[in-house]
């Protein structure tokens, strides 16, 4: 009783100080938010957005005072289907729709924990799903989300949906709910294929006509994505912004354009940018940020710039090599549990994120937010030393430690070698919960 009185006082806390802090980091302009509303609008009107550029005349609607430069590519980068999810609220005033992102982003992480307390088999286990939820509200990779308007939260908010799908083998209607989250993730995020390659292990596992369902919003998808001439035709777009974008990252002469100067709205759609700009100075607490990409470290070790396709090509011998381990230590794979066929598949797809040739910031973190509640509800004393390893990726993306040199980034890796461990477990791990889920 006293620990749960303790972590009720606690929780208190954390959630007062996380809300006021964030709070104000939304009244600062989240700036990122912006160019998924600008997207989600060029989109609804029938335009092309990832190489548009404001002009004189277009107005307010368009209007983003992040994307005036030199360079012919916009900062919009969410893939066509991401913009059009939007499309329902986008024509509402930006400083209305950022009222509506941050309880958004707050509602998942409410979801998420809840789903993964009422999974955890033990009390300790149920106050472990807190702490972790506490804990990431804490870290700076979610300060960085909500600084900057980030929308990378629904990622593992996905994954945890199609995770408790896979909790019900037994019902059709389960499979058909797994397959839609499954089709809306690979089009928000298409590297996400990764995360799904190790539950084709399940496909015995599983009814027939569990799995049929799921086809069926997975083809219509499909269909609709390849079938339509205006979808294909975004979705080039989307490629073509894909690979100026890894041309500007790598210093590889982005093609540039005359565009456009900001006229410097001083107020619009609810934003007072004079009055948000100087808190943004002065009046909140400062977000440091680091870019995660393992290019990164090889260029500030030998100042250097590989090809974008070596680090495609040394992550797929990456996942090749983990896929492989996992394949010959859990012979037969026919009763490896869920858990960790989740885990390895979220591994698997972040390590594509990791290798990427793309910047990615500390706001890219807060996709570990799905596997780290599977650890903290699966959490178990015989292994504490992944445990350690664990706990303390995560408290070296809460601490700065100014005598650590990328330091947010180092946890990280922390956190993906404690899950590549955690997978790789050989023993029968967490058995209460397969039990739970009939999946013998």
């Amino acid at each position: 009783m006293g620990r749960w009185l303790l972590l009720f006082v606690a929780g208190l806390f954390v959630l007062a100080w996380s809300i006021r802090r964030d709070l104000r980091y939304s009244a600062a302009y989240p700036g990122d938010l912006r160019n998924r509303v600008v997207g989600a609008r060029l989109i609804e009107d029938g335009r092309l957005p990832y190489f548009y550029k404001w002009k004189k005349g277009d107005g307010l609607r368009y209007y983003d005072p992040h994307n005036f430069d030199t360079l012919a590519v916009s900062n919009i980068t969410l893939s066509p289907f991401y913009h059009q999810l939007l499309i329902p609220i986008a024509d509402q005033p930006q400083a209305r729709i950022i009222d509506c992102w941050l309880v958004g982003e707050y509602l998942l992480v409410v979801l998420m924990a809840v789903g993964f307390f009422r999974w955890a088999g033990t009390p300790g286990q149920k106050q472990a799903v807190i702490v972790v939820a506490l804990l990431f509200l804490l870290t700076n990779a979610w300060k960085n989300h909500i600084a900057e308007g980030q929308t990378y939260l629904l990622i593992p908010a996905l994954a945890t949906g199609f995770y408790a799908c896979l909790r019900q083998p037994r019902h059709w209607v389960w499979g058909l709910v797994a397959g839609l989250i499954a089709g809306v993730l690979l089009l928000v995020r298409p590297n996400a294929i990764f995360f799904f390659l190790p539950f084709a292990l399940l496909l015995r596992r599983y009814p027939r006509n569990w799995w049929l369902a799921g086809c069926i919003p997975l083809i219509l998808l499909a269909g609709w994505t390849l079938g339509s001439h205006r979808q294909r035709e975004l979705w080039l777009d989307y490629r073509h912004m894909a690979a100026e974008t890894i041309k500007l990252h790598q210093h590889n002469h982005p093609t540039l354009a005359v565009n456009d100067a900001d006229p410097r709205y001083p107020f619009w759609e609810g934003i007072d940018k004079v009055a948000e700009d100087r808190m943004s100075e002065t009046g909140i607490e400062m977000v440091r940020t680091e870019n995660g990409n393992v290019f990164e470290f090889v260029y500030l070790l030998f100042h250097r710039f590989l090809p974008p396709a070596v680090w495609t090509a040394a992550a797929l011998l990456l996942i090749a090599v983990a896929g492989g381990c996992f394949f010959i230590i859990h012979r037969p794979t026919s009763s490896v549990p869920l858990t960790q066929l989740a885990m390895l598949g979220f591994c698997v797809y972040m390590i594509t994120d990791l290798f990427s040739p793309i910047y990615r910031y500390t706001y890219n973190e807060v996709q570990w937010l799905f596997p780290l509640f599977l650890m903290a509800a699966m959490a178990q004393w015989r292994y504490r030393r992944i445990y350690a390893v664990f706990l303390a990726g995560l408290l070296l993306g809460i601490v700065h430690f100014p005598f650590v040199k990328m330091g947010y980034t180092i946890g990280e890796y922390l956190i993906l070698a404690s899950l590549l461990s955690f997978s790789l477990l050989p023993e029968r791990a967490w058995p209460q919960i397969q039990r739970h889920q009939g999946l013998r």
